[in-house]
């Protein structure tokens, strides 16, 4: 194709008359005009910005208040509901994993990223709200305990799938938003609000995770006053999220949707399609499926340090029979992660995101390797469990900041069913890693056949290797899935170069004719 310049030359070779150059100087003073009516058009806009941002911080303070009473139900609920909690859990994983896959992306496409952020917030409500509930039913009366949990944890299942999927699309979308009012690339902007929401959604988790310790040592409340205080502050929460911006909704219906599905009934299999568009990114985009690792080995390492370290290396490395120091290891964890969001923050837009994903997936890796030297749990005292316990703070940092504003750079256009497959992801591999925490037995005692509190005899380095070989393929995948987004990038720049030429060439002939 011949370039533009060249081109213009022709022109103006073919026509030197006078009035040939009253155009051209005509036809420039219009190109200058169209050019400073762009710049008027975006301006750096910092106080705009600023608002954004302000925006920003007040939705994850609330979004973090209500998550944050949740999973310090959730981490009670066996302590304090036995096998019922138990199974509690369970519904809530199960329900959780369930909405995103079905119905999650629907939802937030047709409500909007707000108001479903309101909604999965309010079904959040009747789980916390089940547990004070269940405090107000006599001891006795374990069937009316059980329809409260189940009940709670069903509802509020549901809620978490819509939750997350729309956190994940107002993020994307105030990160739009913030960069094109700074004139920067979106992928700065996604580094820094992926620190801040991260350092605010785990300072929280850790304060409202450290009230009832608090409250219970002082003798200030009984567990029933502690869970109408969660409750409270969930619902208070909820009220207030109907104050932040509403961006308007990206839709339900593309142009990739209906190619698809151009060849079917346009009633059942356009729905269906809709309703499970998670699904569909993970089968039709090839980035997806090769960043499955990062998700899995964040929710295998989790139910690994929460089910094996927490409840067997513990009590028998510091004596610890009643797990009283599980609290403390648990918030000391988040408060790892919440420091370290902030420095990934900083770094996220000087180093980029991918060495900070790498080192995240190492420290995973991390967690589980000293169990493999040296599966005694006996040998392990304070510094070793503080430096593990550091390890998985850190490489939640990278989950819960880096590794979500890449799923937004790399999937701008689909950004809650991306997001929804974080959910799919991470909870399929949480619920296979406890799975594996009980179900991998053995029969005779050895270095790696250890024997549980319970007396049972567990094989945990099948569970530890699996760990270790998810660990080498996220850093594998992301390197691939990272490969093709800089491809697809390379693609989208020419074809606008191309556009371009294309329409200055329209411009020169419309100019001489």
């Amino acid at each position: 194709m011949p370039s533009t310049s060249s081109l213009a030359i022709d022109r103006q070779s073919n026509n030197s008359s006078p009035s040939s150059y009253q155009n051209v100087e005509t036809f420039d003073d219009e190109l200058a005009t169209q050019h400073n009516s762009i710049n008027t058009r975006h301006r750096r806009n910092d106080q705009g910005a600023r608002r954004t941002l302000l925006n920003f911080v007040l939705m994850s303070i609330l979004f973090s208040a209500n998550h944050g009473c949740v999973v310090s139900c959730l981490g009670l609920a066996s302590a304090r509901l036995g096998s019922i909690g138990a199974w509690q859990s369970g519904i809530l994983y199960i329900t959780y994993t369930a909405s995103a896959l079905l119905g999650a992306t629907y939802i937030v496409k047709k409500t909007g990223a707000r108001n479903s952020l309101l909604l999965g917030m309010l079904f959040y409500c009747f789980y916390v709200a089940c547990f004070w509930v269940g405090t107000l039913v006599s001891h006795d009366n374990i069937s009316g305990q059980r329809v409260a949990a189940y009940t709670g944890a069903a509802i509020g299942g549901i809620g978490a799938g819509f939750l997350w999927t729309a956190q994940g699309a107002y993020f994307g979308l105030a990160a739009e938003d913030h960069a094109s009012r700074l004139q920067q690339p979106v992928e700065t902007s996604t580094a820094s609000l992926a620190g801040i929401f991260a350092f605010f959604y785990l300072a929280e988790e850790v304060l409202l995770r450290l009230l009832s310790s608090f409250l219970l040592e002082f003798h200030l409340a009984s567990w029933g006053s502690i869970f109408g205080i969660y409750t409270f502050i969930t619902v208070l929460s909820t009220m207030a999220i109907s104050c932040i911006y509403n961006y308007p909704k990206s839709g339900v219906d593309t142009d990739n949707t209906d190619a698809r599905l151009e060849d079917h009934p346009p009633s059942a299999s356009r729905f269906f399609y809709k309703l499970s568009s998670a699904l569909q990114l993970l089968i039709n985009d090839p980035k997806m499926k090769y960043m499955v690792g990062l998700n899995a080995v964040f929710g295998f390492t989790a139910s690994f340090l929460n089910s094996y370290v927490n409840g067997q290396v513990v009590p028998a490395a510091l004596n610890d029979p009643d797990s009283k120091y599980i609290g403390v290891l648990s918030s000391w964890v988040s408060a790892v992660a919440a420091g370290m969001s902030l420095v990934f923050g900083r770094l996220g837009s000087k180093t980029g995101k991918g060495p900070i994903l790498i080192l995240g997936a190492l420290c995973f890796f991390g967690v589980v390797f000293p169990f493999v030297l040296q599966p005694n749990a006996s040998k392990y005292g304070w510094p070793m469990l503080v430096i593990i316990y550091s390890l998985h703070g850190t490489g939640r940092a990278t989950f819960e900041g880096t590794l979500k504003a890449t799923f937004a750079d790399y999937f701008p256009h689909e950004k809650e069913g991306a997001f929804a497959n974080i959910i799919l992801q991470n909870g399929l591999a949480g619920a296979v890693g406890y799975f594996l925490t009980f179900s991998l037995q053995c029969d005779t005692p050895s270095r790696y056949c250890i024997e549980y509190s319970n007396g049972t005899l567990h094989d945990v380095l099948s569970f530890e290797l699996v760990v270790i070989v998810s660990a080498i393929l996220a850093i594998i995948g992301y390197l691939r899935a990272s490969a093709i987004h800089k491809m697809e990038l390379e693609e989208e720049r020419n074809s606008d170069d191309e556009n371009q030429d294309d329409n200055a060439i329209l411009l020169i002939e419309e100019r001489d004719t």
